[in-house]
């Protein structure tokens, strides 16, 4: 099985793999001298994942910030499933697991659970709104269809609640090309009916999702923790300890909020434009930069409208922040002053320097049009991404230079544990369903603007 390190290097730009790094001590016993945590993890919308160029996740950052609190270095492995967690911790390969493992008697024998416990359940993801009727109890599912992805933990445990009711529950199988994820955005679409998930999978979509229903339960409860080796005894107490302070300085209620709980897009609607000559007050600005990267000054701001919609202090969950959405980590690499990040020109300015650095990844692509859009999927998800996905479009046989169809299709890819844990992947998991979008969104409004917006 691959094993990866995660490293982010310098620019927020890439992300790559590399060996284990020497000449650093692990922490297994913290020990006097330990300088380096080294803690797996699985790449997951809960757990770990990179999105421009940071990485995040809710797993990821109890452990960056339990690790600070030993004035430790963090460093992250990613492992394809629970087994090979388990098989990491007992192998000593790594100091602590950073994910709610499962607790089983079998995996008791091999690691030793934390005393922070999880509990998790299975939940039935419906659509509400206009028109939808919710259902309230698992009886109600009789005549109706639920997909899930066949020979998973869902489509077991749908089997046995089928067989509890005396059936009458339609359950549709799909193949492992789809997960759970995907299947909730299609119950999102309204292209099908229900499926089955985790209920922390099913919150953390519910932020993306607003018109979801994820609170009628469909399995028993399952408890699950860190772990940490079978004789770690001081890390056992350094985590236990560190759970209740973080509970008690609310940074666990912190971080869960931020993940699982605010909404990831907004419903607030925005003029795209003001008139048929002017899309909105920082035009001049877009017109002044847009040249030294060789756009239109219309699809630059097409994409200011898809980061702000031109709102020069707005802020999101992940802390970009202006008029074009920057990371201050971003605008610092580049020899700017982030704390003028919302500053209009500031901002454009920044931009334009960050898509000017990414270009030089796509050089190979000739037509402009096209290489416009690796640049814009860059600017959402970082460099890493983008070449896993050309890296997928080669091994199956898909145009690398082409994105409609081709190289989009291989991202949208990246949030399938069969994909984004393929040896030609080195960014792991990435919510790929967004950039598609926002590649998407952002060229569609640019040819409205291109017919609309004269000169």
């Amino acid at each position: 099985m691959i094993r990866k390190i995660i490293t982010l290097l310098i620019g927020c730009l890439a992300l790559a793999s590399c060996g284990k790094r020497g000449g650093e001590k692990s922490c297994s016993y913290l020990t006097q001298d330990s300088t380096v945590l080294k803690v797996a993890t699985l790449s997951r919308s809960t757990s770990y994942f990179n999105l421009q160029g940071e990485e995040m996740g809710f797993e990821y950052e109890m452990a960056s910030r339990f690790a600070k609190s030993l004035n430790l270095k963090l460093e992250v492995l990613l492992a394809k499933d629970m087994e090979e967690l388990v098989e990491m911790l007992s192998n000593e390969e790594v100091d602590l697991v950073a994910y709610p493992l499962t607790i089983t008697n079998d995996y008791k024998e091999r690691v030793r659970y934390t005393m922070h416990e999880y509990i998790t359940n299975q939940v039935l993801v419906q659509r509400k709104g206009k028109g939808a009727q919710v259902l309230k109890d698992v009886t109600e599912l009789i005549g109706h269809t639920v997909f899930v992805v066949e020979n998973s933990k869902y489509h077991e445990r749908l089997e046995n609640l089928n067989s509890e009711l005396g059936g009458g529950i339609d359950i549709h199988l799909v193949s492992n090309e789809e997960d759970e994820e995907s299947l909730i955005k299609k119950v999102s679409k309204g292209e099908i009916e229900f499926t089955v998930a985790d209920n922390n999978i099913a919150e953390v979509n519910k932020t993306y999702y607003s018109n979801i229903d994820v609170a009628l339960k469909v399995g028993f409860d399952q408890r699950s923790a860190w772990a940490v080796g079978l004789e770690a005894d001081s890390l056992y107490e350094a985590v236990n300890n560190w759970f209740t302070e973080s509970k008690n300085n609310y940074i666990h209620q912190y971080l869960y909020n931020k993940y699982f709980r605010q909404a990831k897009t907004s419903s607030v609607g925005y003029k795209k434009f003001i008139d048929s000559h002017t899309i909105s007050e920082f035009d001049g600005l877009f017109k002044k930069y847009a040249p030294k990267i060789g756009w239109d000054w219309k699809l630059l701001a097409s994409l200011a409208y898809q980061e702000s919609r031109f709102q020069p202090t707005a802020c999101s969950w992940v802390g970009a922040r202006g008029l074009m959405q920057l990371m201050p980590k971003t605008a610092t690499a580049l020899g700017l002053d982030s704390s003028k990040i919302e500053e209009p020109e500031m901002s454009v300015h920044a931009a334009v320097l960050y898509l000017q650095s990414v270009e030089k990844y796509f050089m190979s692509i000739e037509d402009n049009v096209e290489r416009s859009k690796f640049i814009l999927a860059s600017y959402n998800a970082g460099v890493g991404h983008v070449k896993d996905a050309i890296a997928l479009a080669e091994k199956h046989g898909k145009n690398p230079a082409v994105w409609e169809g081709n190289v989009a299709d291989c991202l949208l890819w990246k949030s399938n544990p069969d994909y984004f844990n393929d040896p030609v992947v080195r960014c792991g998991y990435l919510r790929g369903e967004e950039t598609f979008r926002f590649v998407s969104e952002i060229m569609v409004r640019y040819l409205e603007y291109k017919d609309v917006i004269k000169g």
